[in-house]
């Protein structure tokens, strides 16, 4: 009697993510079959893919996330019937991160290269690239597709610098222009979505530079590695923020060219601004309270 072969597949009923492949043989009475199992998860997680919808951009893009740099994040995060799992605007603080170092999921890091201050995106995350078959922290169940919708406010290592900005330097070669009699204020970086805005008697959190108009900087709470925090509308700052910082959105960056009138005046401060000294800041808003 001729040898005879028969191909056939399975699932194991301990593993839902293999298949066994059999080849059964037999030959008169004697019969041998041999199994292999065969992963398909990996076929499955190929058919799930992250998914990077752009909610908003700046129309300008100073700067974009890449691997590497430390960010600072306002998020909600959702599954997929609505259930709102996490989001950190009601902690009063950005989340801050750095980028592919594996600090978040991997669907964070991936999802948000690229990402320009002021964006803000939507990720749709499998979860081979979330918390998997685990789950997580008893509110996100196993094998969770999760939402989040994640808005850049910082890339703390990257803020617009004043010494960034060369139309501002003087040029040597050329006489220096009087200085301005009344405060310039520019918008440099501006979030699609604004609310609420600054206004008299709100706390603020911010990053700036300051430089002098020969582009000699004098001050950065940028170097120093920590946000400054005033009230505006209190006198605890030169007149020239109280006035330019009015109408300020959450991730917004200003130039401010402030005159010496707004600023320190005749009699200069702390022996490195000069008497009737112009002054140039960069300043970006990380938080009202």
């Amino acid at each position: 009697m001729p040898a005879t072969w028969l191909i056939f597949q399975r699932s194991p009923s301990h593993d839902k993510n293999t298949s066994c492949i059999c080849m059964m043989y037999w030959r008169g009475l004697t019969t041998v079959a041999v199994c292999w199992l065969v992963a398909v998860s990996a076929q499955r997680q190929s058919q799930e893919q992250l998914k990077i919808e752009v909610l908003s951009r700046p129309g300008v893009c100073n700067s974009q996330a890449v691997t590497g740099d430390k960010v600072q994040v306002h998020y909600i995060g959702r599954l997929v019937d609505g259930t709102v799992f996490d989001q950190s605007r009601p902690r009063g603080e950005p989340f801050e991160f750095r980028l592919g170092s594996g600090q978040v999921i991997k669907g964070w890091d991936r999802g948000l290269e690229g990402a320009c201050v002021g964006e803000s995106r939507r990720l749709t995350i499998p979860p081979h690239l979330a918390y998997g078959s685990k789950g997580a922290g008893g509110v996100i169940p196993p094998d969770a597709t999760l939402i989040f919708e994640v808005e850049l406010m910082q890339l703390p290592d990257k803020v617009v610098r004043a010494e960034e900005q060369p139309l501002r330097r003087p040029d040597p070669s050329h006489q220096q222009p009087s200085a301005p009699s009344k405060l310039v204020v520019q918008t440099l970086v501006r979030p699609p979505t604004c609310s609420p805005v600054t206004r008299r008697g709100d706390t603020l959190t911010v990053h700036y530079t300051g430089q002098l108009v020969d582009a000699k900087k004098f001050d950065s709470s940028v170097d120093r590695g920590e946000p400054f925090v005033f009230q505006l509308g209190q006198g605890s700052v030169i007149p020239g923020w109280e006035e330019g910082m009015e109408g300020m959105c959450v991730g917004e960056s200003r130039l401010l060219v402030v005159p010496p009138h707004l600023a320190y005046g005749k009699k200069g401060a702390g022996g490195v601004i000069p008497p009737d000294a112009t002054l140039i800041f960069t300043i970006q808003l990380l938080n009202i309270n």
